[in-house]
């Protein structure tokens, strides 16, 4: 009885004395001190020790959902070091992402087995929780091909500048932020730094989302040391992030207990393995010679912009596809040399046209939609000089 008279005195006092933001309702029946609309703050802890309770959810009633959510964020919590915290804008996001964007989960339990166990062995190497490995799904619904608004591209959504930093390339035919391994390669490198600046995992997440500078400024002024303190003085995407970080993270873990479907792809992709190629390789002949789809090429490969593997880099492509290859090899490279002389026309036709007057080679390119380069090359010109009757050799797409 002295017990819970305590309890219930501390309850009051904690109730009284402070306001916070993110909190949770909890209702005892039977009450004259606590009603039904009573907000008490979400920190558990000081009851804890007051009482001497380990889970004082066995005493306070929680709304049942939340109290299963509150629950199973302990488990989150017990299991890594970020801080998985229960609090209202959390709370809202879990409920979201169970209910209005469930598909989202499905598509991304049916996706993750392709890319989460390379990440989690980066991760792991680095020394880095696993779980941001569900960052992923934030940033970019793990898509490598993903390019916002603003720029930022691929898996880890790289900004131009963040990526040169931390070594992705980016030409005219490869951009290494759309890259699955480079990038979360890179990710990790800056994960690593923005520990070592921060020393907290939300404190890491809110500066990942809005730049280290401003993380930093913002808590040089508010003197405030914590995220959740951080929380309201943000700008809102920033406010949002961690929340949704554990609420994907909740939602991937215990999708079981929710009973979520999974949509699995349509690609058999996760028998997979690299080669390299003697020669620059057009995917549509990949595609043509070992019969292996130009979306399951772009789908392993999104790093290549034009649909052409560049001399010397690494493709993956699945396991069935290379033993292909490497039992062709010698006649691939000699389809291809022959591909490249025009003796072998794939998805194009030789076109002799007549050139008239007012043609140049500028109007002549456009309006078949070809090279200015090229048409010299197929033809030998040294210069872009043309005569009234000249005949020039053109290869234009196929359409039929």
């Amino acid at each position: 009885m002295k017990k819970q008279a305590l309890l219930l005195i501390s309850l009051f006092i904690i109730c009284v004395s402070k306001a916070q933001t993110d909190s949770i309702i909890i209702s005892m029946p039977g009450s004259s001190l606590v009603n039904d609309n009573t907000s008490l703050t979400n920190d558990y802890d000081n009851v804890e020790k007051i009482m001497g309770i380990n889970d004082t959810v066995d005493i306070l009633e929680l709304d049942p959902l939340e109290d299963l959510i509150y629950r199973r964020l302990k488990i989150l919590d017990a299991s890594s070091p970020i801080d998985f915290s229960y609090n209202k804008s959390t709370v809202y996001y879990i409920k979201k992402y169970l209910d209005r964007d469930v598909k989202l989960i499905s598509i991304m339990l049916g996706v993750s087995p392709y890319y989460f166990p390379m990440m989690e062995q980066q991760l792991d190497r680095f020394q880095i929780p696993l779980e941001l490995k569900y960052l992923a799904i934030v940033e970019s619904s793990l898509n490598p091909k993903a390019r916002s608004r603003s720029g930022a591209t691929g898996l880890w959504q790289f900004m131009y500048p963040t990526g040169k930093e931390y070594g992705l390339e980016v030409t005219s035919y490869i951009d290494e932020r759309q890259d699955p391994l480079k990038s979360t390669i890179a990710a990790c490198t800056y994960f690593e730094k923005l520990y070592s600046m921060f020393g907290d995992w939300h404190l890491v997440l809110a500066a990942y989302n809005g730049g280290p500078g401003y993380i930093k400024r913002l808590m040089t002024k508010t003197e405030l040391t914590n995220y959740w303190d951080l929380q309201p003085h943000l700008k809102k995407e920033t406010q949002n992030y961690v929340p949704k970080f554990i609420a994907i993270s909740y939602a991937m873990t215990f999708y079981k207990e929710y009973t979520i479907d999974i949509i699995n792809s349509d690609l058999n992709i996760t028998q997979n393995d690299t080669i390299s190629f003697k020669k620059q390789a057009p995917y549509h002949i990949i595609s043509d010679m070992f019969c292996v789809s130009k979306e399951t090429l772009n789908y392993l490969n999104p790093a290549y912009k034009q649909e052409l593997l560049p001399l010397g880099e690494i493709i993956y492509l699945p396991n069935h596809v290379i033993m292909d290859i490497v039992r062709n090899e010698d006649f691939f490279y000699d389809y291809l040399e022959k591909v490249d002389n025009k003796e072998i026309l794939v998805n194009e036709i030789r076109l002799v046209y007549i050139v008239e007057k007012g043609d140049y080679l500028g109007k002549i390119s456009k309006q078949y939609n070809l090279s200015v380069p090229d048409i010299k090359e197929w033809n030998n010109l040294h210069s872009d000089n043309l005569s009234i009757g000249d005949e020039l050799i053109l290869y234009i797409p196929d359409e039929r």
